[in-house]
């Protein structure tokens, strides 16, 4: 995943399947895999717990787990718990955070 106006890249942590992106709240304990907080995202309107990535054979899904904005895929909003197909190039928005997923 790559922030598309900082152009910065968010790799997935070696050796996971599957990762929790959003960012992290020191009062309640939340944190996240891939932690959106230092790049605006309690601002953008990011979730402690936005969005699931994850691999299921050879396709990669992403899920919106009841974010307060939603999550988008190609300005498709995503029904939350619903996993959606990810493909090379697609734009995905959480809250107001625009990426972009390459393989």
């Amino acid at each position: 995943m790559v922030i598309r106006v900082t152009n910065v890249e968010l790799p997935f942590p070696p050796g996971k399947n599957e990762v929790v992106i959003g960012r992290r709240d020191p009062t309640s304990n939340v944190s996240t895999d891939i932690d959106l907080d230092d790049h605006g995202g309690h601002e953008a309107g990011v979730s402690r717990r936005h969005a699931r990535i994850f691999v299921e054979g050879d396709q990669v899904f992403i899920e919106d787990l009841d974010s307060a904005n939603h999550t988008y895929v190609n300005q498709q909003e995503l029904i939350p718990q619903d996993p959606h197909p990810l493909n090379d190039g697609d734009e995905v928005r959480l809250g107001h955070i625009k990426l972009n997923y390459y393989t």
